[in-house]
């Protein structure tokens, strides 16, 4: 690389500026982090005193800043997915009690508070444009990044429960102000979850202008009465327990979020 180099690029997040930097370094970049370690000891810095600054040599300038100008939603998933390894290969039962070869475990995500961030971030710039005065979070996934979509916009925020069954408005919430709503939930593969919340805020008199879901694992094959933002649409199969090649192969069967676990038979 030459001794002199350009910033094409600055963060105040230590997370997003290294998801720009394995981008160009994928694309046969060499690629210099300035500020990186003093930002990651001391983040008050960050935005005051000192920015991560990316830089190239400026031969490569211009090509790099148009690779960062296009890094897509997907793309940018797809790296967040790998960078905190929450794309699962096995056999896995989801929540619908359908069977997969592939999850994402979500708590990998919430586990990391920049990645979280920059997730939120990326759905708050898709939802810009839409009209709504709330986000809402079906418990428990959607929780955390429907809260963090509204701080980020300047929106206020209120969350769903399941209650003897049936999905309710947390009580508590003063809905006195909420007329348009976005839902903001994290993985969609059958959509039942996102149907129950619909039907719960229809019968609260709440107008539903979108749904911002951070992975839609269906294709893009699933269809709401509200229009769907996804930051990521991948399609990965899933079966009935009774048609499960998995099953049938006889490979233990994992069911996330549980400590249970069982072999199939």
């Amino acid at each position: 690389m030459s001794d002199t180099l350009v910033t094409i690029a600055n963060y105040t997040n230590p997370f997003e500026a290294e998801i720009a930097k394995s981008l160009l370094e994928d694309w046969g970049f060499e690629v210099v982090l300035l500020n990186e370690r003093m930002i990651s000891m001391v983040s008050s810095l960050a935005g005051d005193l000192y920015m991560i600054e990316l830089q190239v040599s400026p031969e490569n300038e211009v090509e790099a800043k148009r690779i960062l100008t296009d890094l897509e939603d997907t793309d940018y998933m797809s790296r967040i997915l790998k960078s905190e390894s929450a794309l699962l290969e096995g056999h896995f039962q989801l929540t619908s009690g359908k069977h997969s070869g592939q999850y994402i475990e979500k708590i990998k995500l919430l586990q990391n508070p920049e990645a979280t961030h920059n997730i939120c971030k990326r759905m708050a710039e898709r939802l810009v444009d839409y009209d709504f005065d709330c986000v809402v979070g079906p418990a428990y996934g959607g929780i955390i990044l429907a809260f963090q979509t509204a701080y980020i916009m300047g929106k206020s925020f209120i969350f769903t429960q399941r209650k003897d069954g049936e999905m309710t408005i947390r009580s508590g919430f003063d809905l006195a102000k909420v007329k348009k709503v976005a839902i903001i939930e994290d993985i969609l593969s059958t959509g039942g979850s996102v149907n129950e919340v619909l039907a719960c805020l229809k019968a609260q008199g709440l107008e539903v202008v979108v749904i911002g879901v951070i992975v839609d694992r269906s294709g893009g094959k699933l269809t709401f009465p509200a229009p769907l933002e996804s930051l990521l649409c991948l399609d990965i199969p899933a079966w009935e327990a009774h048609e499960c090649e998995l099953c049938q192969n006889g490979i233990p069967l994992y069911r996330p979020g549980s400590s249970d676990k069982q072999t199939t038979t």
